[in-house]
Order: C-alpha cells, then structure tokens, then sequence
C-alpha cells in the first residue's frame, strides 16, 4: 500500500517547484515566442492579403482602361472608316463632275467639227459633182 510520510509531501513540494521552475524558464518564453510567431503570421498574412486584394483591384482597373482602349480606338477607326467613304463619295462625285463636263466639252466640240465638215463638204460638193460628171462624160461641162 502507500505509505503517507514526509516524503510524499517532499515529492509533491519538489514537483511543485519543477513545475514553478519550468513554467518560469520553459514554458513561459516558449508560449510567448509562440503568441509572437502566431502575431506576426497573422500581420503577414493580412499583409498578404492587402497585396492580393490591391494587385486584384489595380488588375480589374487595367482590364478596364484596356477595354476603354479598344472602344476607343474602334470608335476612332469608324470614325475614320465613315470619313474616308465620303471623301471617296465627294472624290467620286467630283471626277464624275468633270468627266461629264469633260464629255459635254468633247462633244459639243466634235460637233462644232462635224458641223464644220458637213458645211465644207456642203460647199465643195457642187464643185466635186462637176468634176466628177466632167471626168465620167470626159467633157468639159
């Protein structure tokens, strides 16, 4: 059986005061360091945290000015596009101006000529009928 005597009282003071000891020397400083690794984890990671929150933000802030970008920029090539097609359209127009214009020149020209012609022949014919009726009966007439 168990005895009770002094030194069961003796092991439990000494326990007691290994106890004390360690809390004192071991535990306590190894709890503290513990805590402080734990704290500073926990800044890190809401550190990291601010990061990937700030690196998502300025990424969805890039996606969007890239996309306002390219709306941008194919609002300006229509732009440009409607542009051209009607200075083509003027250009068109223009040309078709002038060669019409250049056609009615020409050709109130090659009348004038034509008109020209008719009258001459118109006044030589009478002379070349002679000529040819004094050649056929080869007489003079």
């Amino acid at each position: 059986m168990i005895d009770i005597d002094v030194s069961l009282f003796l092991q439990i003071i000494l326990t007691l005061a290994l106890i004390f000891v360690l809390n004192k020397i071991l535990y306590k400083p190894i709890r503290r360091f513990l805590e402080e690794r734990e704290s500073r984890m926990g800044a890190i990671r809401s550190e990291a945290e601010k990061f990937e929150r700030n690196a998502q933000q300025l990424l969805e802030n890039y996606e969007q000015k890239l996309a306002e970008a390219r709306r941008k920029g194919q609002a300006q090539r229509e732009a440009l596009k409607e542009e051209a097609r009607q200075l083509e359209a003027k250009l068109l127009e223009e040309s078709t101006k002038e060669a019409s214009a250049r056609k009615q020149e020409l050709m109130a020209e090659l009348t004038a000529q034509i008109e020209a012609a008719k009258k001459d022949l118109l006044s030589k014919a009478e002379a070349f009928g002679l000529e040819i009726a004094q050649k056929i009966l080869g007489r003079a007439l």
